[in-house]
């Protein structure tokens, strides 16, 4: 395990760093997978309803353009700080 050693290779504790940084973005995506469809539907349930602004929450509406754009954001300024 030389390559671990050496200061130019990479150290064991920044593997385990990146490992468990994809291991929190694939769960952080497995909960938007499953949760954001359900809000979806009951987004466009409440826009049925003619609740002011419901359109907002539709699944076309913006909110969940803001969400998506949000997690990216977040993706991104995680690793940028890592640097």
């Amino acid at each position: 395990m030389k390559l671990f050693q050496s200061k130019k290779g990479i150290g064991m504790g920044q593997i385990g760093k990146y490992i468990g940084a994809i291991i929190g973005i694939v769960v952080l995506f497995l909960l938007l997978a499953d949760l954001v469809p359900e809000a979806q539907t009951a987004g466009d349930t409440l826009n049925e309803s003619g609740v002011p602004l419901g359109s907002l929450f539709a699944s076309s509406g913006v909110l969940f353009v803001i969400i998506m754009a949000g997690v990216l954001l977040f993706v991104v300024g995680y690793f940028w700080k890592k640097k």
